[in-house]
């Protein structure tokens, strides 16, 4: 054993710690380890008296009080550092979940996967929306959703979405703490959250309760070969009861296993099942995702005024402009010139969608006044 295999411990509440040592080496490096726990943890030893001598046999007994549920040596899951403007992620999808070991490590070659998709995590600004989410940092885009989170030193945490219905919430429901080490365990809940639902009836709210668990970590190899040290699992459920104040709910429950690595703002792996029941049709839906391809941090353009991002891009590209471009119209040219996309500019923040579009270099024109241009690299 040496100084830094005290790393390694964990210790739960109240709980005896035995260390037995044959030689006075030994002892004297347990001594060490003992003051280290000592200083940080609060321990306290208890020399046990019952010593065999012809073995120079020393048992020392640690007694470590602990605040809070667990305290684990080590620093686990941390913020991740995102970039000031946003990133971008590609993943590999199967409409299935995978079977897996609770204790790592984890080999994922042999799946076969369905499609590929990309998601996004920008700043909370990107979004049109962003004033209803004051405490949120960031917004994902997955699935032609937005959900708004917010990403701090001590938590990571959830405040709302648009999807198919519009939540916003007024207390951010923590998903887990920072930071977040096997063995951890967190669950919180928001109640009596107002929701909207297009063409729904008046009055709906929900209840948001989240429940979360470090389970084990490892080494994890995806599909594609890749492979990831130090991944930790942790298990996630969420609970949604939804309806009209007064009336029977709806409830859909998530049951959700995320590999997370240092520094991923999203799960480099996630298997998960969804179940509706009550007041809503029985419906279940499984999926599971894999990081895949490089990591990009985006990047923007800013001309004339204009605030165009990510790019690259791969799903989306999003326009802030003021009011300068309000009611103007969009071309998006290939490089033979030809015209791939078109609208209206119907907002000062809005989003065009390009996920259906082959790699490549585009132009993207908006034609105010002076006809600006401006190039696009979609990959």
């Amino acid at each position: 054993m040496t100084i830094d295999d005290s790393k390694n411990i964990i210790l739960t509440e109240i709980q005896r710690i035995e260390l037995v040592f044959y030689d006075r080496s030994m002892n004297l490096l347990g001594m060490l380890i003992f003051i280290k726990l000592r200083i940080e943890y609060g321990c306290r030893i208890i020399l046990n008296k019952k010593i065999k001598k012809e073995k120079m046999r020393k048992k020392l007994l640690l007694f470590c009080f602990v605040l809070g549920t667990q305290i684990a040596f080590g620093q686990g899951l941390m913020n991740p550092t995102i970039p000031p403007s946003g990133i971008l992620y590609q993943v590999a999808t199967k409409a299935d979940t995978i079977g897996f070991s609770n204790q790592g490590d984890w080999d994922f070659s042999a799946v076969v996967t369905d499609n590929n998709a990309t998601v996004e995590v920008l700043p909370v600004s990107s979004s049109s929306s962003a004033g209803n989410y004051p405490n949120a940092t960031h917004v994902k885009y997955e699935d032609g959703n937005e959900f708004f989170l917010g990403f701090s030193n001590s938590e990571y945490s959830f405040h709302g979405e648009i999807s198919v219905l519009t939540s916003s919430y007024a207390s951010p429901l923590v998903l887990h703490p920072y930071p977040f080490s096997v063995g951890d365990i967190h669950s919180d809940f928001q109640f009596d959250v107002p929701f909207t639902v297009p063409g729904g009836p008046p009055f709906l709210e929900r209840d948001d309760q989240a429940y979360s668990e470090a389970l084990s970590t490892g080494d994890l190899t995806m599909p594609n070969g890749a492979i990831y040290t130090n991944a930790t699992l942790v298990h996630t459920t969420r609970t949604w009861t939804d309806g009209q104040v007064g009336s029977s709910p709806c409830i859909t429950t998530l049951d959700a296993y995320h590999w997370w690595v240092a520094d991923y703002a999203i799960p480099v792996v996630q298997t998960s099942t969804m179940i509706s029941s009550g007041q809503c049709p029985p419906n279940m839906v499984k999926v599971t995702k894999f990081l895949t391809g490089s990591v990009m941090g985006t990047s923007s353009l800013d001309v004339s005024g204009i605030l165009i991002y990510p790019n690259p891009s791969t799903n989306s590209i999003h326009l802030k402009n003021g009011d300068r471009f309000v009611g103007a119209p969009y071309k998006l040219l290939d490089q033979l010139g030809k015209t791939v996309a078109s609208g209206s500019v119907i907002k000062d923040s809005q989003k065009i969608d390009v996920s259906d579009l082959p790699g490549g270099v585009y132009t993207l024109i908006l034609q105010d006044h002076t006809n600006q241009a401006v190039k696009v690299v979609i990959e």
